[in-house]
């Protein structure tokens, strides 16, 4: 019995160790290429300056090959759900990412790459002032003071930009009001119906999309 348990923990580490691996090694390539794609958005955008045609091609190209990409990674693919299910939940999201995708490139187009991520570090402000006035939520006082530092941060980022451009904080911001809508719409959803595991994954895909 004591080599059973032995080899029980042994196997659970060894399976915990290999998730936590996973996790990071996915952590580390999403954010290297959300840099790389933010970095040759900005260089396209450079010389095209067409920040809606540049949404709309790259939400396109997400569609192709997303489908592709699951099946070689062995993830199930976006479930075939109800009409009135995609009408009512999907699209207001799919929706959503729209008007941030074109606000993010639009911010691109008119700022430094640094000044527009600067500016989308106001997420949790947007989150914590949504979570209030939408779902009824409260939060202690530390969780409103922590925020002090992330306002005067980007303050003092677009008192000090050399490039500053009103069009480009204005999209930046409304890109950063758009992915907070995102979420607390999908928690206020998940929280008010019971949904299956397929019902959150298509909600993932269609923010990620």
């Amino acid at each position: 019995p004591h080599l059973l348990q032995n080899y029980t923990m042994e196997k659970s580490t060894n399976t915990f160790r290999r998730q936590a691996i996973k996790i990071v090694t996915l952590c580390v390539l999403w954010y290297t290429f959300s840099s790389i794609n933010n970095v040759l958005a900005k260089q396209i955008l450079t010389e095209f300056p067409y920040p809606i045609t540049l949404s709309m091609v790259h939400l396109i190209a997400i569609n192709c090959f997303l489908g592709p990409v699951l099946t070689l990674m062995d993830i199930e693919p976006t479930p075939h759900l109800s009409r009135k299910f995609y009408l009512r939940r999907i699209v207001p999201l799919a929706l959503g990412k729209i008007f941030a995708s074109i606000s993010a490139h639009v911010s691109l187009w008119k700022v430094p790459i640094s000044y527009a991520h600067t500016v989308k570090a106001l997420m949790p402000i947007f989150t914590v002032c949504l979570s209030t006035f939408v779902l009824g939520e409260t939060y202690p006082l530390k969780v409103y003071l922590t925020l002090i530092p992330i306002v005067s941060g980007v303050l003092v980022a677009t008192v000090t930009e050399l490039h500053f451009d009103m069009m480009g904080m204005m999209a930046a911001l409304m890109a950063t009001l758009f992915f907070a809508l995102q979420n607390i719409y999908s928690k206020k959803v998940t929280r008010t119906r019971a949904h299956t595991h397929t019902h959150t994954r298509a909600y993932d895909n269609s923010r990620t999309q």
